[in-house]
């Protein structure tokens, strides 16, 4: 199971807390939001969620996924010694944590 930790309280009660989420974010974000962060608990690393939700690599060992029409989550992989590839890009198949670091 790919493991979720969150930035900051704020963050985590948004992703945790439906009703938070619709305060924050609006009922139709708020569902997709929770929905994303569902499906990543239910894959194994990373690069299948990227795979599953066509989520986009970003400079910097981060990762964002798109929902609802204007929103945005971006992680970043979890660990001291992130596995990495030959050319030193994060090895997101053998990444099994990640935080959550923003909404925007």
């Amino acid at each position: 199971m790919l493991n979720i930790s969150y930035r900051t309280q704020r963050l985590q009660a948004v992703c945790t807390r439906i009703e938070e989420a619709q305060a924050q974010l609006g009922p139709g974000p708020a569902s997709e939001l929770h929905e994303l962060l569902a499906e990543a608990e239910s894959f194994l690393t990373a690069d299948e969620l990227i795979e599953f939700r066509d989520g986009e690599i970003l400079v910097g060992d981060s990762l964002s996924f798109s929902f609802g029409t204007h929103y945005r989550a971006v992680f970043n992989p979890v660990g001291e010694n992130l596995p990495r590839e030959e050319d030193g890009s994060v090895a997101w198949g053998r990444v099994r944590r990640i935080m959550l670091i923003e909404i925007s």
